[in-house]
């Protein structure tokens, strides 16, 4: 299963690469992460529907600390 949530540690921090991503051709769209494990969350995601692994390999090499993956919670 894909997880298509590249959680970051605040909004600066993902809408820096959001942009990153849309330079690099992948779309992309922050949104705060979403609670789990009945856990609440501080930080933010990029949502990247389409590939999302090279998504987050951009970043990395970027020097973004990725905290993890999720999946979206669909409201």
């Amino acid at each position: 299963m894909e997880n298509p949530l590249i959680m970051l540690q605040n909004i600066t921090l993902a809408v820096r690469a959001k942009n990153i991503l849309e330079k690099a051709g992948i779309r992309g769209y922050v949104q705060k992460t979403p609670r789990t494990n009945n856990r609440a969350n501080c930080g933010y995601s990029v949502y990247v529907p389409d590939n999302t692994d090279k998504a987050e390999e951009i970043l990395k090499n970027k020097g973004f600390v990725i905290l993890g993956r999720a999946g979206r919670v669909k409201l």
